[in-house]
């Protein structure tokens, strides 16, 4: 009989503020942080949230104990009916969205397991920081299952159409120099300084013109297939630009040689 999960109750999203910065934890231990639908809707929220909080400039996005998370909840899978499969998926969509689409950089920090769905998220941050103990799981084919979680589309963003069918399609882990050669991770550290280092990363950031960020994360989401997209894209946007505080702060910062204090208007 397969192990069977505990019930989804002890499920919970904790964000620490320090400055312009929300670390996100992913906090289940019990249950290697597996994202059930408690702690989706939580996650939802809570980049809901952030989203819409001028202070905040950057997040941290991470799991607790030993595990940035397990992925989906096997104990609640199958769902009932054809129905409540297509309702989880919508769910599923919607934090997907929200995280991809969020305005603020993200930096994943993984230590441990990130599996099948996880690593959809860590796919969505801009910088991925893991630590020598961190294992990309793509169990989906073993399971009878497609990618989900974006994946089809964010781990080829990542590492390639070719590379991304096959990672997919033989669902072998991926682990320390491998995910970073592959281009699944951005920076490998030892595990104890997993979340230091994406802090620090995510400091600098923060300290980023935050008009300028949003653009440039739109703008490669939405116009980088082909250069007559990029340079519509640009000219619908730097004009703007052109004339906010930020460009002239960062102009005078620029000339008197010193580090820019952007307002974000």
């Amino acid at each position: 009989m397969p192990h069977q999960l505990p019930a989804d109750t002890s499920a919970r999203v904790r964000v620490q503020r320090a400055g312009a910065m929300a670390i996100v934890v992913l906090e289940d231990p019990p249950r290697r942080n597996v994202l059930g639908s408690r702690m989706r809707t939580e996650l939802r929220a809570e980049l809901a949230e952030l989203a819409e909080d001028p202070r905040v400039r950057a997040v941290v996005l991470t799991g607790s104990g030993e595990c940035f998370s397990s992925g989906g909840d096997l104990a609640a899978m199958p769902p009932t009916d054809p129905a409540e499969g297509a309702a989880r998926m919508e769910d599923l969509a919607v934090l997907v969205r929200r995280l991809a689409t969020l305005d603020k950089p993200v930096v994943a920090a993984v230590s441990g397991p990130a599996a099948g769905v996880a690593v959809g998220l860590v796919c969505c941050c801009d910088v991925v920081v893991i630590g020598t103990s961190a294992r990309f799981l793509f169990p989906f084919t073993r399971l009878g299952l497609i990618a989900d979680g974006g994946l089809i589309h964010s781990l080829v963003r990542r590492v390639g159409a070719a590379r991304a069918q096959k990672i997919l399609l033989e669902a072998v882990p991926i682990a320390g120099t491998e995910a970073l050669a592959t281009g699944l991770a951005d920076h490998l550290v030892t595990d104890q300084d997993v979340l230091s280092a994406a802090v620090a990363r995510a400091e600098k950031l923060a300290s980023r013109a935050p008009l300028a960020v949003a653009a440039v994360k739109r703008g490669i989401r939405e116009a980088s297939s082909t250069y007559e997209e990029a340079l519509l894209f640009e000219r619908e946007h730097q004009p703007a630009l052109f004339e906010t505080s930020d460009f002239a702060e960062g102009k005078q910062a620029l000339l008197q040689k010193r580090a820019p204090s952007f307002s974000g208007r």
